[in-house]
């Protein structure tokens, strides 16, 4: 996938707001100590009023971990990173449209570059590790056309 420099660097690790207390090497936090902040995207992004997130990483080491809370209410937009992300549910329920709900344990995983249907938390809202396998950078797919395609792209008959 050939995402260019200039797209990682204006959609990367600035997109996220969050306390520069990040997990350092050998060092035990525990994480409902670390306080929650509000996310913080793309040109104020709304997401902020339901997003959560307590960064582990510091992203401009090219490695970016956090835990992510939302509440439950509207969905998010639908949107692609860079990099192939993990996702390990903590607690509560993730749903994504078209791909089903996500529950305390369960994992994803989403290949960089494709875009997915909208995140809504499930009633009690939900608490997921998020860990990018390289750069952060993220895209809403409406605005800036994903290079390996969409989850409601048409397949040929």
């Amino acid at each position: 996938m050939d995402i260019s420099t200039d797209l990682v660097s204006r959609f990367g690790s600035e997109l996220v707001v969050t306390p520069a207390d990040p997990l350092h090497p050998r060092t035990i936090i525990e994480l409902d100590h670390l306080p929650w902040v509000p996310y913080v995207g793309v040109d104020g992004d709304p997401a902020a009023s339901r997003t959560f997130t307590k960064t582990l990483c510091d992203p401009d080491s090219d490695n970016h971990v956090m835990v992510v809370k939302i509440i439950p209410g509207t969905p998010g937009r639908s949107h692609w990173h860079t990099s192939d992300t993990l996702y390990i549910v903590r607690r509560g329920e993730l749903h994504v449209e078209g791909e089903g709900v996500y529950r305390e344990g369960a994992f994803r995983w989403v290949h960089g570059g494709f875009a997915y249907g909208p995140e809504t938390a499930g009633p009690e809202g939900v608490e997921f590790f998020f860990i990018s396998m390289g750069p952060y950078g993220m895209f809403f797919a409406d605005e800036h056309p994903p290079p390996l395609g969409r989850w409601d792209d048409e397949v040929p008959s």
